[in-house]
């Protein structure tokens, strides 16, 4: 038994270096086995795990660490599963921060269904339904992050032939809906280091800080900031809009200026910290990749 545990504390310990924000700002987050009723079959339910999976891994914005990519993690997982249903949440806790996760996402699956319908002809297919919320714990003191609900269906759901197979199309939906759920949750921050072309006194394109190893992809959006002191505290006052043009390289962006072009410039010219943060992407923004993979998942 000793050996056994001895041999568990090595893994967790050669797990930690690789746990913790790594060298390029990434936060750690560990994503949990998700909960379901019994009567939400298992093997989708897998499927839609791996879909966010997919779609948080795409981001490149996190360094994610799944409870079934290492043994070690799986024995644990089990191990808190038990302490959870004894009602032992320090040890879920404790055993979490031991894991160097800095957040946990627990995931929990409300509904998924293939709704029966009938086409004009009288032919019957099935709709695509699925429901489920995220949340995004701190291990270290059990306080919520964040939370977010999500339900794929109407416009988000999928047609097959069979329960089965509208399901599994409707979890493409859940997979692109992860870009929303990462820069809600997981904001970058970074700084605009200089005016790359002006027109009128006005920002047109701009150089910022950040690129590959944060994450950054082409069309990604943020907002412009500069500190003001209210009272005698630092607030955050926004002041324009950017759209990642190009990545560059590992820490260097391109962006064109979407809004406040005027007051960058004048910021700029005053040596004042331009500070940017990254914001949600709308649905109507998303990329020719993204939309051809919606419409992919429409057609039978």
């Amino acid at each position: 038994m000793k050996k056994i545990l001895l041999l568990f504390s090595i893994c967790l310990i050669s797990m930690l270096g690789y746990a913790q924000t790594n060298e390029d700002g990434k936060e750690s987050v560990y994503i949990d086995y998700f909960s379901r009723p019994g009567s939400i079959n298992n093997i989708l339910a897998e499927a839609l795990r791996n879909k966010i999976i997919e779609g948080i891994q795409e981001m490149n914005r996190v360094v994610l660490i799944d409870v079934d990519s290492n043994e070690a993690l799986k024995t644990e997982a089990r191990r808190r599963q038990e302490a959870s249903a004894m009602g032992d949440v320090v040890a879920r806790s404790e055993a979490m921060t031991t894991l160097g996760a800095k957040y946990l996402i627990q995931g929990n699956i409300t509904s998924m269904q293939g709704i029966k319908k009938t086409d004009s002809k009288g032919k019957p297919y099935y709709k695509g339904s699925v429901s489920y919320t995220l949340k995004i714990v701190d291990p270290s003191n059990g306080t919520l992050k964040g939370t977010q609900a999500f339900s794929h269906e109407g416009l988000t759901g999928s047609i097959g032939d069979t329960p089965e197979e509208a399901i599994i199309k409707t979890l493409d939906y859940a997979k692109i809906s992860m870009d929303d759920f990462v820069n809600e949750n997981f904001k970058i921050q970074g700084t605009i280091v200089q005016v790359e072309s002006t027109k009128k006194d006005k920002a047109q394109t701009v150089y910022v800080d950040l690129g590959t190893k944060r994450g950054i992809q082409k069309g990604q959006k943020f907002t412009v900031y500069i500190e003001m002191d209210i009272a005698g505290e630092l607030s955050l006052k926004e002041i324009g809009r950017l759209n990642v043009k190009e990545v560059l390289s590992g820490a260097r962006s391109l962006c064109s200026v979407s809004k406040g072009g005027e007051e960058i410039m004048r910021a700029t010219k005053e040596e004042r910290k331009l500070i940017i943060i990254s914001r949600k992407i709308p649905f109507c923004h998303y990329n020719q990749f993204q939309l051809s993979t919606f419409l992919l998942a429409k057609r039978k």
